[in-house]
């Protein structure tokens, strides 16, 4: 490491790098992928090696704890980061993982996590609408898409198209989508989750569910008084 001069801001030290710190830190994550774990909380070891056996065939990686449940895998190119994303759904011991390519402005907290990546199967996709756009716009609906899985882009399978999805934690989850067509009329669109985490639309987190929620109102038992007959 080496000194810098703080800027006094007020009084008040203060660290103010030049730009290119940023940007050149962040060029060595940009092959990066944030890997959120659900349902129990594995020590990194457990997760990293689960990951090698797995993801094996990309080469080598390596794999950072940021925090509980929350994990950045750096990838050596970006291939064989986007096989990974492509190839999900990925679980450690059947406890499901959630990822999503890194940025500099991404919250890497799972208690910040008011969107979660979330695979959905959408059935019933007429054929015209069987494009980048046309999926686009029917998943948007449900939240921001983000990309299709290999069948789905290549319309190798015609009877489901695979999106990966950014969902908010206050969604309702819906079954179905109403496409509107070109002549007015509407169709419906099947919607599936795989899998689904659990959230709080209290607190529009997925770190939780209502019924573990600490605001929710809670309903204390009280045993009912013996009346004693006269």
């Amino acid at each position: 490491l080496e000194f810098f001069e703080p800027l006094l801001v007020d009084g008040v030290p203060r660290a103010k790098p030049p730009p290119e710190v940023a940007v050149k830190g962040a060029q060595e994550w940009e092959n990066s992928l944030v890997v959120f774990l659900f349902g129990k909380k594995l020590p990194g070891k457990n997760v990293k090696g689960v990951l090698e056996r797995k993801w094996s065939q990309v080469g080598q990686f390596s794999f950072h704890v940021v925090g509980n449940g929350v994990f950045m895998v750096k990838f050596v190119n970006g291939q064989a980061r986007d096989w990974v994303m492509d190839n999900g759904l990925w679980d450690i011991w059947g406890y499901h993982l959630a990822m999503r390519k890194w940025s500099k402005d991404m919250s890497l907290v799972l208690e910040d996590c008011k969107s979660i990546p979330i695979w959905v199967k959408l059935s019933r996709v007429l054929v015209q609408y069987w494009t980048k756009l046309g999926l686009s716009y029917i998943a948007s609906v449900l939240g921001k898409p983000l990309h299709m899985d290999a069948n789905t882009t290549n319309r190798y399978v015609l009877s489901f198209a695979r999106v990966y999805i950014d969902m908010e934690a206050s969604s309702s989850f819906p079954d179905s989508i109403v496409l509107e067509l070109d002549d007015g009329s509407t169709t419906t669109i099947g919607v599936e989750y795989p899998w689904r985490p659990a959230s709080c639309t209290l607190c529009k987190v997925f770190d939780h569910s209502n019924r573990t929620c600490p605001r929710a109102v809670r309903r204390e038992w009280m045993p009912k008084p013996v009346v004693l007959a006269q």
